[in-house]
């Protein structure tokens, strides 16, 4: 997964703080050894695209999201050194962790033009390219999105590469893809010459604070 949704809270110099979206990784796990770890390390190995060292972190529980964390009674770190950890054996009688989620707040440096902050993504990869006449490789926004990477609607710029020569430019490449921010990546085999066959690509795209993100 990609940059959560950035949402601009204040400036600091040249840097501007923005907050993620609420961090879910899914429902604790049972038993007196289980609980919920929403940890920045898990985060971050889940495939969020958040800072390692956040100004601050949120913490709520899915359930009650109107109460704050120091109101349901539960013993849960929440901090931006650790993040969210819930440890079953540690709530008392009921021996079970809300399920929580955390959001966080991060300094991002990158300007683009004007004041906008901007973001570059990772490379995002959806699969092997299908195979036939009528297959290719289709890492379109829209398709991207729909794999539940968040990333902006809107991007500013996009760049594609072959994931298999991650040095050359996509002009070297002598195939015929699509690849621009208003569509995506986009190769089909069929456009291909006599080999008829996509490379596999990958693209990231670089969104901007003033650009529809989508949660």
């Amino acid at each position: 997964l990609l940059h959560p949704l950035l949402q601009p809270q204040h400036r600091h110099g040249e840097e501007t703080c923005v907050w993620s979206d609420w961090i879910n990784l899914g429902q604790p796990t049972s038993g007196s050894e289980g609980g919920d770890n929403e940890s920045i390390k898990n985060i971050i190995a889940a495939g969020y695209h958040i800072c390692s060292a956040p100004e601050a972190v949120e913490c709520r529980a899915k359930q009650y999201p109107g109460l704050q964390i120091s109101q349901l009674g539960q013993d849960v770190t929440c901090n931006p050194s650790v993040g969210l950890v819930c440890q079953n054996n540690e709530q008392g009688l009921q021996q079970k962790c809300f399920d929580y989620e955390i959001r966080v707040k991060c300094l991002t440096p990158t300007k683009c033009s004007g004041e906008e902050t901007c973001v570059w993504s990772d490379w995002i990869n959806l699969g092997q390219p299908t195979s036939g006449s009528e297959g290719g490789d289709n890492e379109s926004i829209k398709n991207i999105i729909a794999a539940g990477y968040h990333i902006c609607s809107a991007p500013e710029a996009v760049e594609c590469r072959a994931k298999q020569y991650p040095g050359l430019q996509i002009s070297q490449l002598g195939q015929d893809v699509t690849c621009n921010p208003s569509v995506g990546l986009v190769c089909q085999n069929n456009e291909q010459g006599l080999q008829q066959k996509c490379f596999d690509y990958e693209i990231r795209v670089k969104c901007c604070l003033s650009n529809s993100y989508q949660q």
